[in-house]
């Protein structure tokens, strides 16, 4: 403890004793950069398709993402304004949280308005330009432009980094539109009914959202109607 008082005594009065140690590491840092994109490349290449691809094979969860992008889509309409909230999709329904989310009955009213305009065509509302699915796609691609890059230039460099940053942005909104259009939403949604909305805001017997996380995180539990029910009506 000494030595820490010591140390905070000594960098507030002579902060200039530590600039030699600051450049060492801020040196060390800009050399070992382009090694770290290297192996983050390799990671997302390896682990982003497969995340893809256990969401694309599992219809349930395609679905309540489509019935997420919905939700927010019909309260961003209602607002008039992107509201700073966002979701996960689950086999059994989705979760929504965030600063701007409103009150819970707004969110299951705007959750029941849109899925009855999915169930009556709408299938835009499944498409939402702030899913995870675009910046996973934005990731992935950089990951592949960037190492492309490196295969032909045969070189590490600051400009191989900002030519691949570039060009993978350029191309990341499509991208990204195109999963989620053929990989991580269904939006045909006519078997999915919205059974109830619940408060996630306690966590050790404490409340969540009030020592952990200022926003509003609510849960919306959906069904998937049986054969059999489907056939009686």
């Amino acid at each position: 403890m000494p030595f820490l008082i010591f140390l905070f005594l000594l960098l507030l009065f002579f902060p200039y004793l530590f600039l030699p140690i600051l450049a060492f590491f801020l040196i060390g840092f800009i050399f070992l950069l382009p090694y770290v994109f290297v192996f983050q490349s390799l990671f997302n290449i390896v682990t982003i398709p497969w995340q893809l691809l256990k969401i694309a094979t599992d219809k349930r969860v395609r679905k309540n993402h489509s019935l997420e992008h919905a939700t927010i889509n019909v309260l961003e309409e209602r607002y008039g304004r992107t509201l700073r909230i966002g979701g996960l999709a689950y086999s059994d329904g989705f979760s929504i949280s965030g600063p701007d989310l409103p009150p819970a009955y707004e969110v299951l009213d705007a959750a029941r308005e849109a899925l009855f305009r999915m169930k009556n065509g709408e299938s835009r509302l499944a498409i939402h330009p702030r899913c995870g699915t675009s910046m996973a796609g934005a990731n992935f691609l950089f990951s592949v432009v960037f190492i492309l890059v490196l295969v032909f230039y045969d070189h590490l460099s600051i400009i191989n980094i900002l030519l691949a940053f570039l060009v993978s942005n350029m191309l990341a909104i499509p991208f990204g539109r195109v999963l989620q259009k053929f990989f991580t939403t269904y939006p045909d949604v006519r078997d999915l009914m919205i059974v109830d909305i619940y408060g996630r805001g306690f966590i050790f017997g404490f409340p969540f959202e009030n020592f952990f996380n200022p926003n509003r995180t609510y849960y919306i539990r959906t069904e998937f109607e049986s054969g059999r029910f489907r056939l009686l009506l």
